[in-house]
């Protein structure tokens, strides 16, 4: 009559904190003893502070017997102290699961929805191969349950016993499709979530589902259900291309009048993954004005990436991306205000911007573009390129206030004749170096693609690549010198200017004489001198 309970385990955890080991010691021989005791209830106080104590890291497979015990208890509250010890503390190799077996049958079959439901709950925690096999059809059999809460925890138990029975999946599909069909809405939401959850991994096998998918793509209002069905459309469509012409006026219409940000972003994540946005049908926005449905997606992405709340900018550039490699030209009208997003705090966001603003890259933008990277790669320790003294040059300050590209986007090293540090404020994003890597190959990629089509000045480029030099802050001297031996050979007509900027390299004395040294970009200097002895 004077044991402890699990309330006063806890608070003379609470009252021994200096001997907090101590007291857990004396606590463990008072449970052993207690869980040999012939009195269920004691037992099952026994079996919760046990549990408590694994929690807090101690070890409890000594009572493993015990609590398969406490499990088959009559009583519920007992009951349930057993099934909350076994989802805590077994694992695939507790010997004593096969003996839970008929237990768990039992329990399923049992009148009480309470005991039931424990154990379902239990079953999805601890079930192992073995498990999985004997109960499997138990379970699909409590799927018809007369009450909605039971056939949700059913189908949820019989999603994780999959897992662990591959052979179950032919029966348990078409039970499945019959729970879409299924009178109470949480059912049809919990059957849907394991549809979403198992064609994850094979979208294939639930093709069979998509006309009840459907379905209920047109008839719901619940915007958590819509989101998987979007979802499972998204991997369903490039299966069956013919979808996504069924898919384009239920995904226009939620894309024109849904007000949840998160559906708007699986609408048009689904349209653009499963080329929606390709079938030649208009789209009517929410003013009731026809326009092509790629376009739509375009203007509704505007919310996500002008957005205040930085996850909503992240999926927003992210999905803009995806856009931008099927339909270009819809991207290219929202270039100044992905510039915007190179500026923010939050480098996820700068890296999604930089991997979109790059696609977007034209003659007409190319120069800004880099100019505004190249900005940000400044540091406040960017060696300096000075082929002339400072005495020459009349530079009195340690940096001039210049920036790094003049008006015309000329580079500094062929518009001043020095590279310096301009005293400009550089976050921690853009000296981090995995941005600064990023930068600076979109800098290359954007300038060599498609055989320099973007480029329309050369010496331009090639002055570029010599500033990277000095302010990349990052080991990319292999990089540099591939692109800069590559423009040299290919385009005879800046063979002159790419001499001259060789020998400017090579005459840095701060550059050679640092060319030893982790970071400074010094296979420049083996390239510069191969095309002074080539040309």
């Amino acid at each position: 009559m004077f044991e402890k309970t699990l309330t006063d385990l806890i608070q003379g955890l609470r009252a021994n904190k200096r001997n907090e080991a101590e007291y857990i010691q004396r606590s463990l021989s008072e449970i052993q003893r207690e869980v040999q005791l012939s009195d269920m209830h004691q037992k099952s106080v026994a079996v919760d502070k046990i549990n408590y104590l694994h929690m807090l890291g101690y070890d409890m497979n000594w009572a493993n017997f015990n609590v398969v015990e406490v499990m088959a208890s009559p009583r519920f509250g007992e009951k349930r102290s057993g099934y909350l010890a076994a989802m805590q503390s077994f694992h695939q190799d507790t010997d004593v699961l096969m003996l839970t077996t008929n237990l768990i049958r039992k329990d399923l079959a049992s009148a009480n929805i309470m005991e039931v439901s424990v154990a379902l709950d239990g079953l999805a925690q601890v079930a192992t191969h073995e498990l999985a096999q004997d109960l499997f059809d138990d379970v699909l059999a409590v799927m018809g349950h007369v009450r909605p809460y039971i056939r949700k925890k059913a189908l949820v138990c019989a999603c994780r016993l999959v897992g662990r029975y591959a052979e179950g999946l032919s029966a348990f599909v078409p039970l499945l499709k019959d729970r879409l069909d299924d009178p109470d809405p949480t059912v049809v939401a919990a059957a849907v979530s394991v549809v979403c959850e198992l064609a994850r991994t094979d979208p294939r096998s639930y093709l069979s589902l998509a006309p009840k998918l459907y379905r209920l793509l047109t008839t719901s209002a619940n915007n958590w259900m819509l989101i998987k069905i979007v979802k499972l459309f998204a991997w369903l469509t490039p299966i069956e291309p013919r979808l996504a012409k069924k898919l384009h006026a239920p995904l226009s219409h939620l894309v024109s009048t849904t007000t949840a940000m998160s559906l708007l972003y699986e609408c048009i994540n689904t349209a653009v993954a499963g080329n929606i946005i390709d079938v030649q049908l208009p789209a009517v926005d929410s003013v009731g004005r026809e326009m092509d449905f790629a376009s739509l997606c375009a203007r509704k992405l505007e919310q996500f990436y002008e957005s205040r709340d930085h996850n909503l900018r992240y999926v927003g550039l992210v999905t803009l991306a995806q856009l931008q490699a099927r339909r270009p030209e819809l991207v290219a009208a929202h270039y100044n205000t992905i510039m915007r997003c190179l500026d923010d705090p939050d480098m996820s966001i700068r890296m999604r911007a930089i991997e979109a603003i790059s696609g977007m890259a034209t003659r007409k933008t190319l120069v800004p573009t880099v100019k505004r990277l190249m900005s940000q790669l400044v540091l406040s320790n960017t060696v300096a390129l000075q082929p002339n003294s400072r005495a020459e040059l009349n530079v009195e300050s340690e940096t001039l206030d210049l920036p790094l590209l003049d008006a015309a986007g000329a580079s500094l090293v062929s518009a001043q004749g020095t590279i310096v540090s301009p005293k400009i404020d550089v976050s921690d994003v853009a000296d981090n170096p995995e941005y600064r890597l990023a930068a600076i190959d979109a800098i290359i990629d954007m300038c060599s693609r498609q055989s320099y089509a973007n480029t329309s000045d050369f010496e331009w480029y090639v002055a570029t690549l010599a500033d990277l030099v000095y302010i990349a802050g990052v080991d990319v001297g292999l990089r540099l010198s591939e692109r800069l031996l590559d423009v040299t050979v290919r385009v005879r007509q800046v063979r002159a200017f790419s001499i001259k900027m060789a020998r400017r390299l090579l005459s840095d004395s701060c550059l050679v004489d640092r060319s030893c040294s982790d970071g400074t970009n010094s296979p420049v200097l083996s390239t510069s001198a191969y095309i002074l002895g080539e040309y």
